[in-house]
């Protein structure tokens, strides 16, 4: 395994409860589909823009990030070369009131590593979605929705394990190199993984999501796209 790469120190992170300070939370404004992440209205990098915060970690380069079009949308472009980072927006969804999140999502250079990714030393994906939960009483829980590399398909769930304390949950939502190069449209029901997961989702709030793409685990390459991140309310 590799020395202390993005598993381990976002493990690290959810055990030491360490985030910077919550500011220009985003919060929606009641219409029937509502934009968390706006590529057509890019946020800056550096510094971030408030209500945004790009985790880095130790020993390895974070990912490659760029604001570009991309068969006709406004997408942001995340690449990896033996690097992991996080980008982070905050956020205040009550779930109740939109429980749908929706996504595209294009894998343009998938993850090429025989290593396991149901493992610690093979838990690298070219696209994840990082989200932080809190509950009714205020307990604070996160999971992972991954592009999934050989061994999870859509709808699989993997949980890994790190330090013999923490299970930590990730979600298949689309994956395979044979799904590679073409864009996908991705609908779940936040309520319905809260629920699988913790038990009753009822007066959960969505409070941080992040998109996460990381080699730095197998030292391999990827490059993903995203574009129109949003929550949605129930049809």
């Amino acid at each position: 395994m590799r020395a202390l790469g993005s598993v381990a120190v976002v493990a690290l992170a959810l055990l030491a409860c360490a985030s910077p300070e919550r500011v220009a939370v985003l919060v929606p404004d009641g219409s029937a589909s509502f934009a968390l992440m706006d590529f057509a209205r890019p946020p800056s990098l550096e510094p971030p823009a408030a209500g945004w915060h790009h985790r880095t970690f130790l020993r390895h380069p974070p990912m490659e990030i760029s604001f570009v079009a991309r068969d006709g949308r406004d997408t942001i472009r995340l690449r990896t070369r033996d690097s992991a980072s996080m980008l982070f927006r905050w956020v205040d969804v009550d779930l109740d009131r939109y429980p749908v999140l929706a996504w595209d999502w294009l894998v343009e250079e998938p993850i090429a590593s025989e290593t396991d990714e149901r493992t610690v030393a093979g838990d690298d994906h070219p696209a994840r979605l990082y989200l932080t939960f809190a509950s009714g009483d205020g307990d604070e829980r996160s999971m992972e929705i991954i592009w999934g590399n050989r061994s999870p398909r859509r709808g699989d769930w993997k949980h890994l394990r790190f330090f013999g304390l923490l299970s930590f949950p990730h979600y298949t939502a689309n994956g395979g190199d044979e799904n590679a190069g073409r864009w996908h449209r991705e609908r779940v029901d936040m309520t319905e993984l809260y629920r699988e997961l913790w038990g009753d989702p009822a007066g959960a709030r969505l409070v941080e999501i992040a998109l996460f793409c990381d080699t730095d685990e197998t030292g391999a390459s990827s490059t993903a796209f995203f574009s129109d991140v949003r929550v949605e309310k129930r049809p």
